[in-house]
């Protein structure tokens, strides 16, 4: 019997601008097919009551119309759940719409769910022939599932992209769970090298606050907003050779933050505008002149070795990067194409020494991607870690 592989998220139709976050299963469904493994990437789209089914029917349509752009609507479907996500009890309804062709339960009874942040309930889960839960917040996901059910012992395999989780500088306790350690993907064929144009600046896109998220370890709440993380390198701009710019969701009312930055020399853009969508998002990526990001404090407090998707994205098309160090660093190959930083000193030293030799760095980004975070390698690792191959 072919394998079929589902992979399963409830995060994109609903934040229709978040082109960033499109590419998340996006890489994993390129990847699956050109290995030859008959894969779909189903979205759930909740809606709370039948009175709210309107409007989770046009997330889904907005939702299916990118795939037609991508060129993989074959390959994804949506299906538009009246329920509660949370709730054990299967939804009240579902409609479905897009691929696969005929009855998906039929299909998915023999096949594996690739759980992506435990997107789909247990009520849904029991309808797939072998589960496996990907999360993809490690250090938070795993403190989350100590306060909350988050699937930790329901699934048949449980996947990571937290490298550095259980290594002696993570704090997270992981309470027996099999863990099985991959980096994020990128899919090169769809992140080809680019030239650099002139002018480009080191750019990143980031939520700003992540509000009403908070980490418990043990007596101590650590906050999970990368506005902290930022104004803690405010000056940087003034420090180093390079335009650095943010594109993060500010809103306008935020009239001391806008102007902190501004007076510090950050250049701003709005993510909606320059990377709304799976799209614009590479246009963005692959304008710049590489990726200047901070992590989440969450992040940087346990340690847990996560590196962004996004930033993967970067390095394929031949963007190096400096990004906030999260114990990552200890389990990569050296490269002056991905530097980390704890301090705002550390970061203008690294992206100063990446302009020393921007060319060496920028075909080390190109060939780092090729090495670690390929499909064509990450996807062998996550099938066999799901014990699929």
């Amino acid at each position: 019997m072919r394998d079929v592989v589902f992979i399963g998220t409830a995060f994109v139709a609903k934040y229709p601008t978040g082109g960033g976050s499109f590419w998340v299963p996006v890489q994993y469904l390129l990847g699956l097919r050109a290995l030859g493994i008959e894969a779909y990437w189903i979205e759930l789209v909740w809606a709370a009551s039948e009175g709210d089914v309107d409007r989770a029917r046009g997330q889904a349509a907005r939702f299916l119309a990118q795939t037609e752009e991508l060129g993989i609507a074959e390959s994804v479907g949506a299906v538009v759940c009246v329920g509660s996500e949370a709730d054990a009890a299967p939804p009240v309804s579902e409609e479905r719409f897009g691929a696969p062709d005929g009855d998906l339960w039929a299909r998915a009874r023999d096949g594996l769910l690739l759980n992506v942040a435990h997107s789909v309930p247990a009520s849904l889960r029991s309808r797939f022939g072998r589960t496996a839960l990907f999360d993809v917040d490690p250090g938070q996901f795993q403190l989350w599932a100590r306060q909350v059910n988050l699937g930790i012992g329901s699934h048949d395999a449980y996947v990571t992209i937290g490298q550095n989780l259980g290594s002696d500088d993570s704090p997270v306790p992981l309470d027996g769970v099999p863990w099985r350690r991959i980096w994020p993907a990128v899919h090169l064929p769809v992140w080809p090298p680019v030239e650099v144009r002139s002018g480009a600046r080191y750019t990143t896109v980031t939520q700003w606050w992540s509000e009403g998220v908070w980490t418990v370890l043990g007596d101590e709440v650590i906050e999970a907003s990368k506005r902290t993380s930022f104004l803690r390198v405010l000056d940087l701009p003034r420090r180093v050779p390079v335009a650095l710019e943010l594109a993060a969701n500010i809103h306008p009312g935020e009239t001391d933050d806008l102007r902190r930055l501004d007076e510090h020399g950050w250049h701003r853009a709005d993510p909606a505008a320059v990377a709304g969508s799976p799209a614009a998002f590479r246009r963005y990526v692959q304008g710049s002149r590489g990726e200047f990001s901070c992590a989440k404090p969450s992040y940087v407090r346990t340690r847990p070795g996560w590196i962004s998707d996004r930033s993967v994205c970067y390095l394929a098309s031949g963007r190096p990067c400096v990004v906030e160090s999260t114990g990552a660093e200890r389990h990569l190959p050296d490269s002056p194409a991905l530097r980390f930083f704890r301090t705002e000193d550390e970061a203008a030293e690294q992206l100063r020494a990446i302009e020393l030799d921007y060319g060496a760095a920028s075909r080390a980004a190109r060939a780092l991607a090729e090495e670690v975070f390929a499909t064509r390698v990450v996807v062998p690792q996550l099938l066999a870690a799901t014990g699929l191959r």
